[in-house]
Order: structure tokens, then sequence, then C-alpha cells
């Protein structure tokens, strides 16, 4: 495994920390730590997180920020909140391809969350317009047709590979 790849995992819990900076889940952080060293990144902080118990979210919280100032010039995060932004729109777009995650819940997600309200430009707004058509055909229709989720994929597709590559 190349060590940019053994790193993704990693760069993903740190773009998905709160705004506190605690890990969406400590279990996430533990087995990104732990990707990160089976693909052969070695640091004392990794080894750490590696063996952190799941109650313990204050020291997994220390351990990312030591790992974040570590691995910098690695990790190659976005410095800005839109670049954040489309990170997370990236993964979110790779898991609803992937059958990770719910077409719903996926357009929720960037429709509301990642998508800036105010900037009717980004990239990321046809998202939030597939949402409303899917909003008025679960209340009308009692769920999402095939083609409206044939249709997000290919939507999702056509983002990752244009403006959010």
């Amino acid at each position: 495994m190349e060590e940019n790849e053994a790193l993704e995992p990693l760069r993903r819990v740190l773009l998905e920390r709160d705004l506190g900076g605690c890990p969406g889940t400590v279990s996430a952080a533990v087995e990104a730590a732990r990707t990160a060293l089976a693909g052969g990144v070695d640091t004392l902080s990794l080894w750490e997180l590696g063996v952190l118990s799941e109650s313990d979210a204050s020291e997994a919280r220390r351990l990312l920020f030591e790992l974040e100032q570590e691995l910098w010039p690695l990790l190659r995060l976005p410095t800005t909140v839109e670049g954040r932004d489309r990170a997370l729109a990236r993964y979110c777009l790779r898991d609803l391809l992937d059958g990770r995650l719910d077409p719903l819940a996926a357009a929720e997600r960037i429709g509301y969350e990642l998508c800036p309200a105010d900037d009717p430009g980004s990239p990321l707004r046809p998202v939030r317009g597939w949402l409303y058509r899917a909003e008025d055909q679960q209340e009308h229709c009692g769920g999402l047709t095939k083609d409206l989720v044939a249709e997000l994929h290919h939507l999702a597709a056509q983002l990752l590979a244009g403006p959010l590559s």
C-alpha cells in the first residue's frame, strides 16, 4: 500500500472532526491509525492512537491534533473551509457510488451541510436541486424512484470527474 493511500482514512477522520476537534467516532480514528501504520507510516502518535480504547475521546482528540501537526506535509489537508467542504463532498459522493451511503443521506449532507447557501456558483449546487426534487417525490410518491436515484449517481460521477476532481 502506498503511503498516500495509507493516509487517506486519517485525512478523512481529520476533516470529519467537529468544531471541538472530536473525531466522529474514536473507532474510526483508531482504524485510520492502524491503516496508516499498515501502510508504512510510522509515528509514536499513530501507535498510541492505534491502541486507544473506544471510550477515550479526549485522548483521541489530542492525538489527532498531534498527528495533524506531525504529518501536515504528507496529509495535504485543505486550508480553507471551502476546500474542506469539497473534500468531504468527494468522500460523500464516493460513498454514495460505492453503496456505503443512502442516496438521500448523501444528498442531504452535500446539499445542506457542504454546499454554501450563499454561493450560487458552487459545483455542489446541482445536488441541492436534486434534493428538492427528491423531497417532493418522497412527499407525493412515497419514496425515491430508481430513475431519480440513477440521476444522483450520474451527477455524483460527473462531479467527481469534473469540478471536484
